[in-house]
């Protein structure tokens, strides 16, 4: 196991981030209902958190050199991470038949209680499915991306990172994502999943992310990653409105005609009333 850097994240983390993505759930930003919520205190966007473990397995990877058809992040959100406290953040490397597989965790100090848990590990190459609906992003608008995603943290960082949050942050600003939960909940005034997350207890529990090894390259300022193409997948929903929702979301991304990355989104909202 590698040694553990200590992290803390401030009420700035949360307002950078959100700046970036569009993430406005309250929870990061009004105490009242961080604590009527059963928190004790305002925290930090899983996603922001998680830019810290996919550097740390990047680095981890990348020492290894082991080549690989396609690579997996996955991640699951345990409990929230709280603003103002200390985390560490050990890295764990197990060597396998097929190469290494690394994992990460971030854990409070005080109680070494796990709250997230991630992996990267080896996997097939990343084929995506036909899409009916195109969209684009054009080589100027990931370089403003670019720069606004520095600004959240790290003035270096992957490539797939990069494009992980760019992808979520275009997710969750999507009409498309709420044409079931309009169905659902038509009094909602909601345009993206953003919007929901003002009016609705909503929590992120897992996080997918398949892609390409060309993306474990490193970004800095100025560098260009020209445009891309990407679809969002319809939004799958699970459960009932008296006990919560689960919704599982996805988009995907190519360049060039070449798959680039793959990411799917796992939601829960609390119960739900009209």
């Amino acid at each position: 196991m590698l040694a553990a850097d200590t992290l803390r994240y401030s009420l700035s983390d949360a307002e950078r981030w959100a700046a970036f993505s569009g993430d406005y759930n309250p929870i990061h930003f009004d105490a009242a209902e961080a604590q009527r919520l059963g928190l004790t205190g305002l925290c930090v966007h899983g996603m922001r958190a998680m830019l810290d473990m996919k550097s740390a397995l990047s680095t981890s990877r990348e020492k290894h050199g082991f080549t690989a058809d396609g690579l997996m992040f996955t991640s699951r959100l345990r409990e929230p991470v709280l603003c103002d406290t200390l985390y560490q953040l050990p890295v764990r490397e197990t060597l396998r038949d097929d190469g290494v597989q690394l994992s990460a965790s971030l854990r409070r100090v005080q109680t070494q209680q796990a709250s997230i848990s991630s992996k990267l590990t080896a996997t097939d190459a990343l084929v995506l499915p036909p899409v009916t609906q195109m969209n684009t992003l054009g080589a100027q608008e990931m370089a403003t991306l670019h720069t606004q995603f520095l600004a959240v943290g790290s003035p270096v960082v992957p490539a797939w990172s990069f494009l992980d949050a760019v992808l979520f942050r275009q997710l969750v600003n999507a009409p498309q994502t709420l044409e079931t939960v309009h169905n659902l909940l038509p009094s909602v005034q909601a345009t993206s999943l953003g919007d929901v997350f003002t009016r609705v207890q909503v929590v992120q529990t897992h996080h997918e992310t398949h892609f390409s090894p060309q993306l474990l390259t490193q970004t800095e300022q100025g560098q260009y990653f020209g445009a891309i193409h990407y679809a969002i997948r319809p939004t799958l929903i699970m459960g009932d409105k008296q006990r919560g929702l689960v919704l599982l979301a996805g988009i995907q991304a190519w360049q060039d005609g070449e798959p680039l990355m793959s990411v799917a989104v796992t939601l829960k909202t609390g119960p739900l009333t009209e």
